[in-house]
């Protein structure tokens, strides 16, 4: 029945996760390849893949096999199941041809592995069996209702659904390129409103806005999803269609994230994002007086900016110094601080490791091989500031000395950076969008 399925999902999850830390483990140490580790870090996402579309939030999972259609979730259980056997073979695959550790008594395999390496292998096989158990042609949800057998029938049609999104802000970076690329990166289709800033002060003034502005603020993401069921006799019910509006850039963000895999599922790894997310968004109060030339940021109901708070050519002189001298220099340090530490990221499990591995030395990002919300943040800050930059983040700011303090101090940071400018799919983006060729 479902009960038990839940159950047996959250103990693969767990298998999931061990994996996950020991294969971290590899791209940090020195006796695995260059080719290895690519493979590894291959691994590792496609694992990431398999709890965010299976194991990790396994009550979601029974809703999802009803909305994303049978053949679909069949598919992703496939998709899973071959991640999971490869992710197997790469734990039972020795780095040299004489092995890389003691044999394993009683697991079945012959081949020299370390016992811990052996025990995840069998863990992954078991999760492999758990992803294995959601048969073609059944319905979970069914074995888990006591309704009568008809009633099942009708309550669990396969309905489908189409979900649109519409991502509104004005015709710059901004706030919102952080979301447009994650969408990009999901391959999620999404449309986009370019808003003026005369059509935004009058979207304050009108009756809905509470509705169509509910912060007074872009970026807005609109959200409209249109639901189909079959009745009990195979025929497709009209559609419903739900229309929501979602404002504030960094819930966006998150929420983009969440759907292109692009925010971890872990905790540890989501504290490590949320720190460095919450850092910039520290960093971009400071920001205040430079873009508005005034202590307060605009009002939230009509966008007016307050005469009272207004700064004199001085002190919007002194905000700018401070800024540059202390403020951006103090959060870029702790920013690659923590690119060079493990916290939030598995341990090292390799036994021959004399050296404390850190982040970086597993992949450039914030999450070490894997791309995230954060790395887009820190890109678009960055990049941004750039003294060429077409669409400048911080005006007063973009004069070359950002990139000349990242190269002298931050070397992480930069590595970060130019790991996701350098990223195809970020070049193709960024030609197609802005018209911008690296």
């Amino acid at each position: 029945g479902a009960s038990a399925w839940l159950d047996h999902c959250r103990e693969a999850d767990a298998f999931l996760l061990d994996a996950l830390k020991v294969l971290d483990g590899d791209q940090s140490s020195a006796k695995v390849s260059a080719a290895r580790k690519k493979e590894t870090a291959s691994v590792a996402r496609a694992l990431e893949r398999v709890r965010v579309n299976v194991t990790s939030r396994p009550n979601e999972t029974l809703v999802k096999m009803a909305n994303v259609g049978h053949e679909e979730y069949v598919r992703q259980c496939d998709e899973a199941k071959r991640a999971l056997e490869h992710a197997v073979d790469v734990l039972e695959r020795p780095f040299s041809e004489d092995g890389d550790g003691m044999i394993l008594d009683g697991v079945g395999s012959t081949r020299g592995v370390s016992e811990r390496r052996a025990l995840v292998a069998q863990g992954l096989r078991r999760a492999r069996a758990v992803v294995s158990r959601v048969a073609p042609n059944t319905d979970v949800r069914a074995s888990a209702d006591p309704g009568g057998s008809d009633a099942n029938k009708k309550r669990c049609s396969k309905p489908s659904s189409t979900t649109t999104y519409r991502l509104a802000y004005m015709d710059i970076k901004g706030l919102a390129e952080p979301t447009r690329l994650a969408l990009r990166l999901g391959g999620v289709p999404f449309t986009e409103t370019r808003v003026s800033y005369e059509d935004l002060s009058l979207a304050r003034t009108n009756a809905d806005a509470s509705t169509s502005l509910p912060f007074g603020q872009l970026p807005t993401l609109t959200v409209e999803e249109t639901v189909f069921a079959e009745d009990g006799d195979g025929v497709v019910k009209n559609g419903v269609v739900k229309t929501s509006v979602f404002g504030q850039s960094a819930a966006l963000l998150r929420y983009v994230g969440r759907k292109t895999n692009l925010y971890p599922v872990d905790d540890e790894r989501q504290l490590r994002v949320d720190a460095v997310e919450e850092c910039l968004a520290d960093l971009r109060k400071t920001f205040t007086p430079l873009w508005y030339a005034n202590a307060l940021p605009r009002d939230p109901t009509s966008g007016a900016l307050s005469l009272a708070t207004a700064l004199s050519e001085s002190q919007k002189k002194g905000a700018l110094d401070s800024v540059r001298d202390t403020h951006f220099p103090a959060r870029l340090r702790q920013i690659e601080a923590l690119l060079g530490s493990r916290a939030g990221l598995p341990c090292d499990f390799s036994e021959n490791e004399k050296d404390e591995p850190n982040a970086s030395s597993s992949g450039p990002y914030v999450c070490g091989a894997s791309m995230t919300i954060a790395d887009l943040s820190l890109y678009v800050l960055l990049d941004g500031l750039e003294a060429d930059a077409t669409h400048k983040y911080c005006a007063p700011l973009a004069t070359g000395f950002v990139k000349a303090f990242v190269e002298k101090e931050c070397p992480r940071l930069k590595r970060l950076y130019d790991a996701v400018r350098t990223d195809a799919r970020v070049e193709r983006w960024n030609e197609e969008r802005w018209g911008i060729r690296q």
